[in-house]
C-alpha cells in the first residue's frame, strides 16, 4: 500500500480519538495503537513500522508518532514466534 495514505490514514485516525478522548494525547495515542492493530492488515502495520524505524515517522502527527512508537515498542518486546521443530538425527 501506498505509504502516503498510511501516513494520512494514521494522522485522520489520530484527528478522531484526541477528539474522542477529552483532549488527552496518552490516551489517543493508545486508542489509535490500538486501532491500527486491531483493524490493519498485518502488511500494512508492518509497513508502518518499517517507515517508522527508516525515517521516524516522517509526515505523521505528534499523536501519530506517539501512536506508531507505541506498536513498534510492543513489537519489540512481543514474544517470539513458536519455536523451530527439532530437526531428526540421523537414525540407522
Amino acid at each position: 500500500m501506498n505509504i502516503d495514505l498510511l501516513i494520512k490514514m494514521t494522522n485522520e485516525i489520530g484527528e478522531f480519538f484526541l477528539g474522542a478522548d477529552s483532549k488527552d494525547p496518552q490516551a489517543a495515542a493508545r486508542d489509535v495503537a490500538n486501532h491500527i492493530n486491531r483493524y490493519w492488515e498485518p502488511r500494512m502495520r508492518a509497513q508502518m513500522l518499517k517507515y517508522y524505524e527508516e525515517r521516524g515517522g516522517a509526515g505523521l502527527t505528534d499523536l501519530g508518532k506517539s501512536a506508531v512508537a507505541l506498536l513498534h515498542a510492543a513489537s519489540k518486546t512481543a514474544a517470539p514466534g513458536p519455536a523451530a521443530a527439532p530437526t531428526k538425527s540421523a537414525g540407522p
